[in-house]
């Protein structure tokens, strides 16, 4: 029933509070079912992944490294890594300060469009497209790429002659049983 006007006019009626409850209520339902449904498939892709033997630590951290903002924070996270990694004696190189800073212009480009082809970003540049950088960034994109293109389909013929000579008499089994905790180590 509506609200009648006068002093309460303001006050929601019980059937509007309820009304509004649930406006609000069924597209938070809907999106939580999506985001659910959406767990659920990375979950199915990271079993992918690790039955693969891909750790997935590694895929966390390219995860990180594809969506972080500033770059120096992970420069900075693989700089006290290594020094602490020193402090017990353990064999890594000895270029501590990883100071990227001071690399050549023309040689981050190659290195930013390698990385960029290889995880499949937009095809765009971050330096002029008619520059030598936007040109070399161009050229790296397209090698990774033609690298993505030309290994990933071998590798999965691989990892699948693996799996088929490893199971009893040949047949597959279910994919979702595995036995491993998702985060654990292949």
């Amino acid at each position: 029933m509506p609200a009648t006007i006068g002093d309460n006019s303001k006050m929601l009626t019980p059937a509007e509070e309820r009304a509004l409850f649930f406006h609000h209520y069924s597209p938070i339902a809907a999106a939580q079912a999506k985001v659910e449904e959406a767990k659920a498939e990375a979950k199915r892709l990271r079993k992918l992944a690790k039955a693969d033997g891909i750790i997935l630590r590694d895929i966390d951290f390219a995860m990180r490294c594809a969506q972080i903002d500033d770059d120096t924070i992970i420069v900075q996270d693989l700089s006290r890594q290594i020094k602490i990694a020193r402090w017990f004696a353990l064999p890594v190189g000895e270029q501590a300060d990883l100071d990227f800073d001071r690399e050549p212009l023309v040689d981050r480009a190659e290195r930013e469009g390698l990385a960029a082809g290889l995880a499949a970003r937009p095809r765009t540049p971050p330096y002029g497209i008619e520059s030598e950088a936007g040109q070399v960034w161009l050229s790296s994109y397209d090698r990774g790429q033609a690298e993505v293109r030309e290994n990933f389909q071998s590798a999965l013929e691989k990892r699948n002659a693996e799996r088929k000579a490893a199971k009893p008499n040949g047949h597959d089994d279910d994919e979702g049983s595995a036995s491993m905790d998702e985060d654990d180590e292949p």
